[in-house]
């Protein structure tokens, strides 16, 4: 599956089918924003800083952080996302210390020339980081150290980590199926592959309509994720210039990384 590919066809060309779990996802995202925010203060990133959401889907992230006082810049590669965060925007009267644009994060830094001041970058829900590869990914992360001002902040959060994976994958094989009830209309089936010889999770959204209690099958979308351990993150965002700052088991409590029951919540600063 290259990678140009399964990026164009999940996020664009049938983005309407995975806008319809970010919309399933706005349920929580007020408390997800309370502890990103909380993390933020902790850091000295106070409200009415600009703030990068970099991957930001359909803006759930952004625009309650705007609620909470904070100014941001969402950008994500598609237009249909981006287009309904625009909406949400106005709905949630946040029009005015929210704003979205669509860009491409390998050129971030090209796209967004009018931007150089961010105070902090966030990237959540383990998005764009492990798309593309290595050595794009760390060309990611030196474009957006470019237009992040000197002692602003990198927040990779919420995002997979290798050890989590390899340990539910140690449990319950390399290869899971699970039933996802997206909303009244819509579920899906995701299969998921994970492979340990080069740390890549392969997994297939199958999307139905409700009718009934029959499920009416309407398409298949796919994704494929480079899974990087805390150690390898570090390596990279250090490589592009930043320094690591901190590691969380989890946003709620901020507590410390711990190997193999956490995801990757970590912290790097501009220097």
């Amino acid at each position: 599956m290259d990678t140009i590919d399964w990026t164009r066809e999940f996020f664009i060309e049938k983005g309407e089918l995975f806008l319809r779990v970010m919309n399933a996802k706005w349920e929580k995202a007020r408390e997800e924003a309370y502890y990103i925010k909380k993390l933020l203060e902790l850091l000295g990133v106070r409200e009415n800083s600009l703030i990068l959401d970099l991957g930001c889907g359909n803006g759930r992230i952004s625009v309650n952080l705007g609620k909470l006082g904070y100014r941001v810049l969402g950008v994500d590669i598609s237009p249909i996302f981006i287009r309904d965060a625009v909406e949400k925007a106005k709905i949630h009267g946040v029009g005015d210390r929210v704003l979205f644009r669509v860009a491409d994060a390998r050129r971030i830094d090209e796209e967004l020339g009018d931007y150089r001041e961010f105070d902090a970058v966030l990237m959540y829900w383990s998005t764009i980081l492990g798309y593309y590869g290595e050595e794009v990914d760390l060309g990611i992360l030196s474009r957006v150290k470019r237009i992040t001002r000197p002692g602003g902040f990198l927040l990779i959060l919420n995002t997979a980590s290798y050890d989590s994976i390899v340990l539910r994958a140690g449990v319950s094989g390399t290869n899971a199926c699970y039933f996802n009830d997206i909303d009244e209309e819509y579920a899906c089936i995701v299969r998921a592959l994970f492979d340990p010889y080069t740390a890549t999770l392969t997994s297939t959204w199958s999307f139905y309509r409700k009718n009934g209690r029959d499920l009416v099958f309407i398409d298949d979308v796919s994704f494929k994720l480079r899974i990087y351990t805390l150690h390898e993150v570090i390596e990279l965002a250090k490589r592009a210039g930043w320094v690591f700052t901190a590691a969380y088991h989890d946003l709620a409590s901020l507590s410390p990384y711990r190997p193999l029951f956490s995801g990757l919540n970590v912290v790097f600063k501009s220097e």
